[in-house]
């Protein structure tokens, strides 16, 4: 079922909000955006409340954003990577590191190469204080993360190189830099150039107010020798390059950087970008969540929503769906509510599964048994309609495969069948005798039987001497291995000879 969620990038000087709605496993539709300036506003409580009078942002799940300036940020190496072990021994790792009591922080972190941590803390009293001035005006928040971080894991997450690289929010007077390599953020750091220090140097170099400078700035309508404003970008590259020589020192980074990603409203000096790919002889790709992630936005927003000002927006509220991939001081004693209804709806809906699956095994089994009934029924039919056709003259079928072989063996002692030879039969036997006797022998059989491989036939002939030829002719027969001659005698009327013959088959 599609969720939607808010997504805010609270920002020193503006408030970015995004509602996004889920679709399918992938991709989303964005149904509405504001951006607030806080000073405007009177402060960022009153922001939210104004924000709040737009009732579609309002009583839906919540992915706060912070500015990195709030959240503390250091490397600790441990000689494990259990999760157990870890979460027991990093309070006491940290402690020593952090300017506030353990105990009065929300800690969390991730994992980097070579057995470091990247571990951000964030008082208490600060997760308290978001978590209230977000839900009295808005909807319950699931998620807070440093901006940096969700960013860069809706970015590196899309990237399968194991080359490093960096990606730069450039915000309105200060730049997050998020160092990312082996497709893990191994440091984040606050650099002291945002686009305002931009827009001041154009000021200068074209002698024009501020406010004019900005609209210069946003609709790309200055010259390219804008001497200062370039000055600017330099330093600020010049920063960047020290920033990671320090920590190729270090041992933080192993490689120089491959690709630039810039987003936030500074992204949008061209000069800058092109300044980045000469300092670092590297692409720079300017940031479109909306492209790489396959958004749909309403049609009446699309004209006025700018992706390098939503992006981390965009990041914010995808946030609520990823899993592990970034920082969440919404933990401990902090935990969402929704979190745990969700984990009750979750324990519910898989019971529910189960009694579905239950069922349909139950279900599977008695439409088992049912078919093989059916089967079973058609045998016995088949065995009755080939019992009555080859034992007509039986009463009744009680055991028929017993009966069948009682009435076998009966056959067999009876007419001999399955005896001598594999392939003779009793006929074959008959058809061999009367094969054998010449038709020309006034001979005539008046008896046959066969019992135990031997035929003993009884008959009448003219005189003694066709007896002897038919005995001679059988004895060349393949089923026969003796004939022999028994009693002879004369018939009554003495015409005649009866004679007796014994032939053991082979």
């Amino acid at each position: 079922m599609p969720q939607t969620v808010l997504g805010l990038d609270i920002g020193h000087s503006t408030i970015k909000a995004v509602l996004l709605t889920s679709k399918g496993l992938s991709g989303g539709h964005v149904t509405a955006f504001r951006t607030l300036d806080i000073d405007a506003c009177g402060g960022i409580e009153e922001a939210l409340k104004k924000l709040a009078e737009d009732k579609t942002f309002c009583d839906v799940p919540c992915g706060v954003c912070l500015p990195l300036a709030d959240i503390i940020l250091r490397q600790v190496s441990l000689p494990f990577r259990d999760e157990n072990k870890i979460r027991k021994t990093l309070a006491f790792e940290l402690e020593p590191l952090i300017p506030l009591p353990i105990d009065e922080a929300v800690i969390d972190y991730l994992m980097i190469p070579r057995d470091g941590l990247l571990v951000a803390a964030l008082a208490k009293k600060s997760v308290r204080e978001w978590i209230e001035k977000v839900e009295r005006s808005l909807g319950e928040v699931s998620v807070i993360d440093a901006s940096p971080t969700a960013l860069a894991a809706q970015i590196i997450h899309n990237k399968k190189s194991s080359a490093s690289g960096i990606i730069l929010d450039i915000g309105h007077s200060s730049t997050a830099a998020a160092f990312y390599e082996d497709e893990v953020v191994v440091n984040v750091r606050s650099l002291a150039f945002g686009g305002q220090h931009v827009t001041y140097a154009l000021a200068e170099d074209l002698s024009v107010d501020r406010d004019k400078a900005e609209l210069l700035k946003i609709g790309n309508d200055y010259p390219e020798s804008s001497g200062k404003a370039l000055d600017a970008c330099r330093r600020f590259c010049s920063e960047l390059k020290n920033t990671i020589e320090y920590m190729k020192i270090n041992g933080v980074l192993q490689n120089e950087p491959k690709q630039i990603t810039v987003t936030g409203g500074g992204s949008l000096f061209i000069p800058l970008q092109k300044e980045l790919e000469n300092c670092f002889s590297c692409p720079v790709e300017v940031l479109d969540f909306f492209r790489s992630k396959q958004l749909e936005i309403e049609e009446d927003i699309r004209s006025q929503l700018q992706p390098q000002i939503m992006n981390t927006a965009i990041a914010a509220a995808m946030r609520i769906f990823a899993g592990k991939k970034s920082f969440n001081f919404r933990q401990g004693e902090f935990t969402a509510k929704n979190a745990r209804l969700d984990l009750k709806k979750q324990l519910k809906l898989a019971a529910w599964i189960a009694g579905i699956i239950f069922l349909l095994a139950v279900f599977n089994q008695i439409l088992d048994y049912s078919l093989k009934t059916r089967q079973l029924n058609n045998i016995k039919k088949q065995i009755t309609l080939i019992f009555k056709k080859s034992f007509p003259e039986a009463q009744s079928m009680v055991d028929p495969l017993q009966q069948m072989k009682t009435k076998l063996a009966e056959d067999k002692k009876n007419f001999g069948f399955g005896e001598g030879l594999p392939e003779a039969t009793t006929a074959d036997l008959l058809k061999e005798i009367s094969g054998m006797v010449s038709s020309s022998l006034d001979v005539v059989i008046t008896g046959l039987s066969y019992e135990n491989r031997v035929i003993l036939i009884k008959g009448e002939a003219k005189k003694i001497d066709d007896v002897t030829t038919v005995k001679n002719e059988l004895l060349k027969s393949r089923y026969f291995k003796d004939v022999t001659m028994g009693s002879t005698s004369l018939t009554k009327d003495g015409g005649k000879v009866d004679f007796n013959l014994r032939i053991e088959v082979k």
